[in-house]
């Protein structure tokens, strides 16, 4: 129990997990929920610890996509227009709506 207690606040999840099964078979059927929490808390950490490392994964995997796919962001927020359709058929209709104003006058 002395060795949970110096490990509890930053447990490693392999020792930790290892540790919390240790004493919950040395506790066996003298104490039943205490060896019931050892084992539920061995199994949060361990299921835990596999949850953030996928998700570590899967986020290293998608910034090295947008790294390959895209390079820097200010490339890409360059071609990005309010309009649809092509930026320089926006300029030109542009120019067309002035030309016919003018004609108006």
């Amino acid at each position: 129990a002395e060795a949970l207690a110096w490990i509890g606040h930053f447990p490693p999840g392999s020792l930790y997990s290892q540790l919390c099964q240790l004493l919950a078979m040395a506790l066996g059927d003298s104490d039943p929920l205490a060896t019931a929490g050892l084992l539920a808390e061995s199994l949060s950490v361990t299921t835990r610890h596999q949850l953030l490392a996928i998700v570590h994964a899967r986020t290293r995997k998608k910034r090295k996509a947008a790294a390959a796919a895209g390079g820097d962001i200010s490339d890409q927020l360059q071609g990005l227009s309010l309009r649809e359709g092509d930026p320089g058929q926006d300029s030109q209709d542009s120019q067309n709506s002035q030309d016919s104003q003018n004609s108006q006058d």
